[in-house]
C-alpha cells in the first residue's frame, strides 16, 4: 500500500466553530473536521444506495471489526489495498467506515496537523441571533484561512476524498453550529506531497468525480424560485415534497411525510446581501416562521404528532436536542454571497 500526503487551504465562508462539550472553540479540532468529512460521505453513501437504514441503529452505522476474522481472511485476500479492502467489505463493513474508520478499524483517511491562525477567532458576533429566538452565535469562532494536512492510501485520494471536498464546498459544512449557518468554506489550494517531499499544486482536483454507480447530480435537487418573501407553506411544499400545504391546520398528516424524496434538497436565493451576518439573521428569520407555520392548530387531534415532526424537521432543546434538517445554507455567487436553506438528511436516517 501507499500513501499520499495531501495539503487542502481552506478559507471560511460563514465562520466555523469546532466547539468541544463545554462549547469552547479555541482551536480547530481535527475530530470535528473528520467528523464532518465522515457526516457528508455518509450522506453520500445513503442517497446513493451504498448504504441503507438496515446498516444503521440508534442513527449510527453498526460497524464493528471482528480483529480475529480478519487476521484469518487477510491472510486468503491479501494485504495490499485491494485485499484490506476486500476483507473489511467480506466481514460487513460498510464503504464509510472502510474510508474512515469503525471499532477494530482506523480507516484509510488520517489528519496530521492543522495550521491555523490563533489571531482569526473571532467573538464578534455574540450573543442572541434574534430577539426572542434561542438562537445564539457561535462565540469564539474562527474566520479566516487554515490548512490541513491529510494522510491517507494513493488508491482513494481521486476516486473519493478529491470529490468528497468538491461536494463539502459546494454544498456541505464543516465543523459545528450548522444549524445557523456555520462552516462554509472555499477550497483555495490543493498541494500533494511527491515521494521526494516536494509540495506539488494539484490545479485539476476538482474535476475528480466519485467513481459511483450514482453520480452526485442524480440526489442534489436545486431550486432556484423560491426568496425571502416566498411564503412559509411554500417552503413546507418544497422539502416535504407535496402538491399542497396548509398552515396551522394541516389534516393529512401521514400523507404530508409518506414519501418524502431521497435527495438533498437546496432552495437557492438570489437575493445578495454581501454579509453573512444579516444573511444568517434574515433567514432565521424566515425559519422561524417556517416553524410558526408547522405549529398546529389546538383543535387538531393529531396535534402531538404534528409537534413532534416540527421538532424532527426544524429541530428543538425541549425534551432532547434533535438537531434541525433544514438549515441556512450561504453560497458565493459572482463574487457575492447568497442565502438560501440546504436540507441533506432525513428522518430517522442518518
Amino acid at each position: 500500500m501507499s500513501q499520499k500526503t495531501i495539503q487542502v487551504n481552506f478559507e471560511t465562508v460563514t465562520p466555523l466553530w469546532t466547539g468541544d462539550a463545554w462549547q469552547n472553540s479555541k482551536e480547530i479540532r481535527p475530530s470535528s473536521l473528520i467528523g464532518s468529512l465522515r457526516f457528508w460521505f455518509e450522506v453520500i453513501c445513503y442517497f446513493s444506495g451504498i448504504t441503507n437504514e438496515h446498516n444503521y441503529e440508534n442513527g449510527k452505522l453498526k460497524d464493528d471489526l471482528n480483529k480475529e476474522e480478519f487476521k484469518k481472511k487477510v491472510v486468503v485476500n491479501g494485504a495490499d489495498f485491494d485485499g484490506i479492502d476486500k476483507t473489511l467489505a467480506e466481514l460487513g463493513i460498510s464503504l464509510p467506515s472502510r474510508v474512515f474508520g469503525c471499532t477494530g478499524w482506523k480507516g484509510w483517511v488520517r489528519i496530521k496537523g492543522i495550521i491555523f491562525d490563533p489571531k482569526n477567532f473571532n467573538n464578534d458576533p455574540r450573543g442572541r441571533i434574534i430577539n426572542g429566538k434561542n438562537w445564539f452565535w457561535g462565540s469564539p469562532s474562527y474566520q479566516g484561512i487554515f490548512e490541513v494536512v491529510f494522510e491517507m492510501e494513493s488508491e482513494i485520494v481521486g476516486s473519493i476524498f478529491y470529490p468528497l471536498l468538491t461536494f463539502i464546498e459546494k454544498y456541505g459544512f464543516l465543523g459545528g453550529k450548522w444549524n445557523i449557518g456555520y462552516g462554509r468554506v472555499r477550497i483555495e489550494n490543493v498541494e500533494e506531497k511527491d515521494n521526494d517531499g516536494k509540495w506539488n499544486n494539484k490545479k485539476d482536483w476538482r474535476k475528480e468525480e466519485f467513481k459511483m454507480e450514482n453520480k452526485i447530480k442524480k440526489f442534489i435537487e436545486l431550486n432556484n424560485s423560491l426568496n425571502l418573501n416566498s411564503k412559509p407553506f411554500e417552503f413546507v411544499k418544497y422539502f416535504l415534497g407535496v402538491n399542497n400545504f396548509h398552515c396551522n391546520n394541516e389534516r393529512n398528516f401521514e400523507d404530508k411525510i409518506s414519501s418524502i424524496p431521497q435527495k438533498i434538497k437546496i432552495a437557492k436565493f438570489n437575493n445578495p446581501d454581501g454579509n453573512y451576518v444579516n444573511l444568517i439573521k434574515e433567514l432565521l428569520k424566515k425559519k422561524a416562521e417556517i416553524r410558526n407555520c408547522l405549529r398546529p392548530n389546538s383543535s387538531m387531534n393529531n396535534k402531538v404528532l404534528w409537534n413532534n415532526f416540527r421538532h424532527e424537521l426544524l429541530g428543538t432543546t425541549s425534551g432532547g436536542t434533535e438537531g434541525t434538517k433544514i438549515i441556512p445554507w450561504i453560497y458565493e455567487q459572482d463574487g457575492q454571497l447568497k442565502g438560501g436553506f440546504a436540507m441533506p438528511q432525513f428522518f430517522g436516517k442518518i
